[in-house]
């Protein structure tokens, strides 16, 4: 069976002394005539013997993790995942990271450490040649996904993995054997232990796994997935407040992850909206503040549209996000959605004052004019500002704008 090995690994290979392989996704979506993934080595060499070997040549080597003995090997283009041999001891209670690690020499013991029949093909590039341990090749035949040994023994230490399963019957358009899959609801729960980014990651690909690898994967692959989840009670792991989400807009819209929260609201009905998004972006799934800040606008500005918040205090709040919310919107009400449009097309086409970076004054001029000022009055006065020019009251000019503040200091 030919699997395409660019040069620099073939030399690379010479160089080492013992057999050095190709293992994993590679190997398996070369067999299935998938696109490329990257590469990732494995040999019997320890760390310090590889950088030992590749000293002066070619090739650099920067260890990644002495004690899981994983490294990158950089050809100057390229680079690659290297990992010793090695067998591993877990405790029990889910934490997916090893309490003990030995660096061995056997590669069929290595094999025993892999998740996935599919994954655990190891292709020795000196001899050209397929190393099966597990039955992989008929399982990529036969479109299964089979851990390499007993499910139990693949599953119960290792959340990510169970989402990684899931993961692969989306993009592959693979079913998972039935002793996987129900040892893998089983031990669901160890999700818990997976970092909140990674959970993002994971949920990520999940969501655009038919883009993948396009004509392979069904339209809405993620769907497998996601009644998987709702099967195993998977979601209080993520920290989310319900062990099953109602999967209605996430089927509908094109911004698949925009639609999965908004199921994720409607399921819950959390008492604020803003407060329950920014507690599971930022808290649960460690999404950096300016992003979470701009999703929290796009889903209220959702659900303020269906609330029919009058126009003005709506554009005020969302016009620099409606496009966004209209693609939303326009999925859940036609009539809503060309509503709130027309009067952002107004907004555009006569160049109305909508924000407040748009005013002629901002903080700085009102410290200048009025140091007596709390700059805590600021935000409030310009906003009050704002509302006037929109509505024709004031001209946006810095002039008039200044002395109109003299008149808001009245009352904010």
């Amino acid at each position: 069976m030919l699997i395409f090995v660019n040069d620099n690994l073939k030399k690379l290979a010479k160089m080492f002394p013992a057999d050095l392989y190709i293992v994993g996704g590679y190997v398996r979506n070369q067999i299935m005539g998938l696109p490329k993934t990257d590469v990732d080595l494995c040999g019997e060499l320890k760390l310090d013997e590889v950088v030992s070997l590749l000293e002066g040549s070619m090739f650099s080597f920067k260890i990644k993790n002495k004690a899981l003995g994983t490294g990158v090997i950089f050809d100057g283009t390229e680079e690659y995942e290297y990992s010793c041999f090695r067998e591993e001891e877990y405790a029990d209670g889910g934490d997916r990271m090893p309490i003990k690690v030995n660096f061995i020499k056997d590669v069929r013991q290595d094999a025993k450490r892999r998740d996935f029949t599919c994954n655990s093909l190891y292709y020795d590039i000196k001899k050209d040649k397929i190393l099966d341990f597990y039955g992989g090749i008929e399982d990529i035949k036969r479109k299964v996904l089979k851990t390499v040994e007993t499910p139990e023994f693949v599953l119960s230490h290792d959340g990510l993995r169970i989402l990684r399963l899931f993961r692969f019957q989306c993009e592959l358009n693979f079913k998972i054997d039935k002793e996987t899959l129900n040892t893998a609801i089983k031990y669901a729960y160890n999700a818990k232990e997976i970092s909140g980014e990674r959970v993002v990651y994971e949920i990520t690909r999940i969501l655009h796994s038919d883009k993948r690898y396009p004509g392979y994967s069904k339209p809405n692959a993620f769907m497998k997935a996601f009644k998987l989840f709702n099967k195993a009670s998977l979601w209080p792991a993520f920290g989310l407040d319900t062990p099953k989400i109602k999967l209605h807009m996430v089927k509908k819209v094109e911004h698949k992850s925009q639609g999965f929260l908004i199921d994720l609201i409607d399921t819950v009905e959390p008492i604020s909206i803003s407060y329950y998004l920014n507690l599971v972006l930022s808290q649960n799934f460690g999404v950096n503040k300016k992003l979470a800040t701009q999703i929290i606008n796009i889903l209220s500005g959702y659900y303020d549209a269906l609330n029919r918040l009058d126009n003005k205090n709506y554009f005020f709040k969302y016009f620099e996000n409606f496009e966004q919310i209209y693609l939303l919107l326009s999925h859940k009400s036609k009539y809503l959605a060309m509503k709130y449009n027309f009067f952002y097309r107004y907004i555009i086409s006569h160049k109305l004052v909508i924000s407040l970076k748009d005013l002629k004054i901002n903080g700085d001029d009102i410290k200048s004019k009025y140091p007596e000022v709390n700059p805590k009055r600021y935000k409030p006065i310009l906003e009050s500002l704002l509302s006037d020019v929109f509505d024709g009251k004031l001209q946006n000019n810095k002039k008039e704008l200044i002395q109109a503040v003299e008149g808001k200091l009245k009352y904010l």
